[in-house]
């Protein structure tokens, strides 16, 4: 008979085994940067010829954060500063280079490299390195380089007491990444709550106060920093330009920072959380009357969503823990041994009716971890003891309490699309797309088929209204997909969708069309659709970014409904074209929605 510390080897060994096979077929791995081959360990008629000395380069492997977009030995150089960084995209000019700028790669669209891209040469330029400086002024504008990591950001501003209302999950995004895609966390006013000068209930993108960014000077012949003011009304296409530009720094406007309560239940059935009366009861418009943040992770196949609420709350609630760090939930931070086990089978031994017990395992896990129980000894020792208490209602600043993704989280892919429309509208918009989506896995069901295997995650976030901004005249951006509707000023906020599953899971393409071309056709009259950049949208039943009708119409559709001429699709695209003339930071998808 085993003793205990025989037992906890025996598991720890067979789960080693385990992530090792999910590995080779992409289903989870470690996402940590990849090794990397210095240029000097290669032939001379393989190196960069010219390329200047004082970069460091070298080639190393790009992957995204789900695994679809991959490119092997990519040139990659490091510069030191911005004055390096333009050194090197102009080496990159005039020698037929294609340059992108590489932060975490915590993304799922191709908007950085596609498989086209193979047979380009590209530059990339790693930022988070060295071009992550950061200052804070006494009025608390931040002046920050593209390649800060969001954590470090929010870091420095609490030791100011400077803070934002809502930000990106993820504390490992950088700060460049964050703006090309409109990032965004949760958050709209609660009844009552006044807004404080500097917040916005927006993206993060509408707290910008200026923009550096390489551009092409046709005087000089080379690529120079230029700085926009979010009152110049070109800024408008640069604020989120989707990979189309190349951002050195930015100036974000900031404000006082705040203590936050986040409480989780997972006791509020999905009749009542989801309800079509926004009255009746517990309904997720109730929470955000009361609280104006809070999201909703509902996983496949169960009844009882894990339900986030954040509210302000200047001290400590005597039921309340204080919490001094950030990713404070350990059971969603890192893949214990029942989750691989049954990832294991649903992706490398086929067994996808496995997925309802999959989802049921996902929630009572999450239900357990909240009330602070460790699931084994195993739990404990592959966690690295971070199984702590209380989790299910935490106090602290701003960032300890937003900030919960680890790299170490499951790595799935995900659709993402943000629904604008009027709060008292938020409750329609939200149970007309669960019951669909209920119906939709019931039917897939019963032809033995389970597309998808991760949860549904719902946010509401304000509108990148240009008026938050403390610049007086400034512009709004463009490419948001939570930009203003002038013709419809009843919609105030955007609930945002995305529902996940892992790679490679069958008949996950079908099912993410048939749900895109549902919610194109709902969501009109009382509201307008808008496909988040960051996230897949434009499916076939083959692949995400495929279908032509979404990208050559839909999209510009969207973007130009209800908008002046100078806020659309084709007038960024004219300015960021303007701008880069010889088309260096740019890949096919961009190429296609910006033609």
């Amino acid at each position: 008979m085993q003793n205990s510390s025989e037992q906890i080897d025996h598991d720890k060994r067979n789960f080693l085994k385990t992530m090792g096979s999910l590995a080779a077929v992409g289903a989870v791995s470690a996402w940590l940067p990849t090794q990397k081959a210095e240029a000097w360990f290669f032939p001379l008629q393989e190196r960069l010829v010219n390329f200047p000395t004082e970069i460091s380069i070298f080639k190393q492997k790009y992957e995204n954060w789900s695994g679809e977009s991959r490119y092997e030995n990519a040139w990659t150089a490091s510069p030191r500063n911005q004055e390096q960084v333009l050194k090197a995209i102009n080496w990159a000019y005039q020698n037929g280079y294609k340059v992108r700028p590489k932060g975490m790669s915590h993304n799922w669209s191709p908007l950085l490299l596609d498989d086209q891209d193979k047979i380009t040469k590209i530059l990339l330029i790693d930022m988070p390195t060295h071009i992550n400086k950061v200052s804070i002024d006494a009025k608390g504008i931040v002046t920050a380089e593209a390649g800060i990591q969001m954590e470090a950001l929010l870091t420095a501003m609490e030791y100011r007491n400077r803070g934002f209302v809502a930000v990106p999950a993820p504390g490992d995004l950088t700060l460049g990444g964050v703006l090309a895609i409109d990032g965004h966390g949760t958050g709209v006013p609660a009844v009552g709550e006044i807004k404080q000068e500097g917040q916005t209930y927006g993206s993060i993108s509408n707290l910008v106060v200026s923009i550096t960014a390489a551009v092409f000077d046709q005087r000089e012949g080379r690529y120079v920093a230029k700085t926009f003011l979010r009152n110049d009304p070109e800024i408008r296409a640069f604020l989120v330009h989707i990979g189309r530009a190349f951002i050195l720094s930015a100036q974000l406007q900031t404000s006082k920072n705040q203590y936050i309560r986040c409480e989780s239940y997972t006791d509020i059935h999905i009749n009542e959380l989801f309800a079509q009366d926004k009255h009746a009861g517990r309904t997720f418009s109730h929470f955000l009357d009361k609280s104006g943040r809070a999201e909703a992770i509902w996983f496949p196949f169960t009844d009882y969503p894990w339900l986030k609420v954040w509210t302000v709350t200047p001290y400590r609630p005597l039921t309340a823990r204080q919490t001094v760090k950030p990713f404070n939930y350990w059971f969603s931070d890192n893949l214990i041994k029942p989750i691989t086990d049954l990832i294991h089978k649903i992706i490398v031994n086929k067994s996808t009716y496995l997925t309802p017990t999959f989802g049921l395992t996902q929630y009572e896990i999450s239900k357990l971890g909240l009330n602070g129980t460790p699931l084994s000894g195993i739990t404990t020792i592959l966690t690295g003891g971070l199984a702590s208490t209380q989790t299910y209602d935490l106090w602290g600043t701003s960032k300890n309490v937003l900030l919960y993704v680890k790299p170490t989280t499951l790595r799935v892919t995900a659709n993402g699309y943000a629904v604008i429309t009027s709060r008292a509208n938020v409750q329609r918009v939200i149970a007309d797309f669960c019951d669909y989506y209920s119906i939709k896995m019931k039917q897939y069901q019963k032809l033995g088929r389970f597309p998808m295997n991760g949860p549904v995650e719902i946010r509401v976030t304000g509108l990148d209204h240009p008026e938050d901004s403390i610049v007086h005249g400034a512009q709004t951006a463009a490419l948001s997909a939570i930009k203003p509707c002038p013709d419809h000023p009843e919609w105030d906020c955007a609930v945002w969708f995305d529902i996940l599953t892992l790679p490679g899971t069958p008949f996950s393409a079908q099912f993410y069309t048939e749900v895109e071309e549902w919610m194109s056709q709902r969501y009109q009259g009382d509201s307008l659709m808008r496909p988040e950049w960051s996230k897949g949208w434009g499916y076939t039943n083959q692949k995400a970014w495929d279908s032509l009708t979404y990208i050559d119409y839909e999209i510009p559709r969207v973007h130009a409904q209800g908008q002046s001429n100078h806020l659309t699709i084709q007038s960024s695209s004219h300015i960021l074209k303007q701008y880069d003339p010889h088309a260096l930071f740019t890949a096919p998808l961009v190429n296609r929605v910006l033609k």
